[in-house]
C-alpha cells in the first residue's frame, strides 16, 4: 500500500484511491483496516464496500447455492450493508464510502446511505434490468430522501448512527 501511495503522490494529477473491502473481514480485520486507513501517513480517498461474500445465507434454495466462489446481488445486501455501517463507526465517518452489493431499488440504495455509504455502485441488478433501472433508481431515492425530510443525499449519509 505504501508504494502505490508513494506512486500516486509522484503523479502530477493524483488519481483517487479507493480500497474495496470484503464483507467477509473478522472484526479484528476491520478494525486493523481502518486504523490504517484513517492514519495520517495514509491517505486513502474512500472504501469500496464490499465485494463478493463467500457466506451463504440459509435462505437460499437455488441447487446452485453450494457453489464456490463469490455471491453477489441481493443475497448480499444485508451483509453489505452491516459492513458499511461497521466501516462507517470505525471510519467515524471521516471516510468516504462507496456502498456495494443488493442494490436494486431507491429504498435498498437508501439504506446503504443511512448505514454510511456516500455513493452507491450497481452490477448484478443492472444486468438483470437494463441501463432503465438507474433512472428507476435515481427517482425512487429521490423520492424517499424527500419523504424522509432531507434535502440531499449528504444530509442523510450515516444518519442512522446520528441523532
Amino acid at each position: 500500500m505504501m508504494l502505490l501511495l508513494t506512486v500516486r503522490d509522484s503523479i502530477k494529477s493524483k488519481p483517487p484511491l479507493l480500497v474495496k473491502v470484503s464483507p467477509d473481514l473478522t472484526q479484528q480485520e476491520m478494525d486493523d483496516i481502518a486504523t490504517v486507513i484513517c492514519s495520517e501517513n495514509v491517505k486513502v480517498d474512500g472504501l469500496i464496500v464490499s465485494n463478493t461474500t463467500l457466506q451463504r445465507p440459509p435462505y437460499l434454495k437455488s441447487v446452485h447455492r453450494i457453489e464456490k466462489g463469490g455471491l453477489s446481488g441481493h443475497p448480499l445486501k444485508d451483509i453489505s450493508t452491516q459492513a458499511i455501517s461497521e466501516f462507517y463507526c470505525l471510519t467515524k465517518g471521516e471516510i468516504p464510502i462507496v456502498g456495494v452489493g443488493g442494490i436494486a431499488s431507491g429504498q435498498d440504495a437508501y439504506e446503504k446511505i443511512l448505514a454510511g455509504a456516500s455513493a452507491v455502485q450497481l452490477y448484478s441488478a443492472l444486468v438483470y434490468h437494463g441501463p432503465v433501472l438507474i433512472k428507476a433508481i435515481k427517482e425512487d431515492l429521490a423520492q424517499i430522501l424527500r419523504e424522509n425530510g432531507f434535502s440531499s443525499v449528504q444530509e442523510a449519509v450515516g444518519k442512522q448512527h446520528r441523532q
